[in-house]
């Protein structure tokens, strides 16, 4: 057996360094990791017209009465609570995807309408219709 001096600045395996694994930590751990895949985001569309903003958000499997829509200050915000409705007690639950929650979505709009504001919920989508103000509007110019 020969025997050799270890040469403790080198490190002869750089790929393995024990108890030490960043990249796994940070991504299970850090706001986009774990709780990320808690959080319940309903899904949410956004479009325009010349006219009025049109937003769709999915929530299956909730009521109208456990989804709050305020506007101020330019800012809508929808909010809510999907809550698991029953329990089984007798079954054995292997695999759960859908997810339950609160959630909060926003959008900041400058040209809309606090008094003309439209909701509607049906099959488990909300649509909103918010009117933007006359300033906002195009404005066809002539050319003389």
């Amino acid at each position: 057996m020969i025997l050799t001096r270890r040469d403790k600045s080198r490190n002869v395996h750089p790929e393995f360094t024990p108890f030490r694994f960043p990249a796994l930590f940070e991504e299970m751990w850090n706001e986009e990791g774990l709780t990320a895949r808690e959080r319940w985001v309903p899904a949410m569309d956004v479009s325009q017209t010349e006219t009025e903003y049109k937003v769709r958000l999915e929530a299956p499997g909730m009521t109208k009465e456990e989804i709050k829509i305020e506007l101020e200050n330019g800012v809508l915000t929808i909010s809510g609570e999907k809550t698991v409705k029953e329990e089984q007690k007798e079954e054995k639950c292997y695999r759960v995807e859908r997810r339950y929650g609160a959630f909060t979505r926003s959008l900041k709009f400058t040209d809309v309408d606090p008094e003309k504001v439209t909701a509607s919920y049906r099959d488990g989508v909300l649509e909103l219709t918010v009117t933007k103000t006359e300033q906002a509007k195009p404005k066809k110019i002539d050319i003389n």
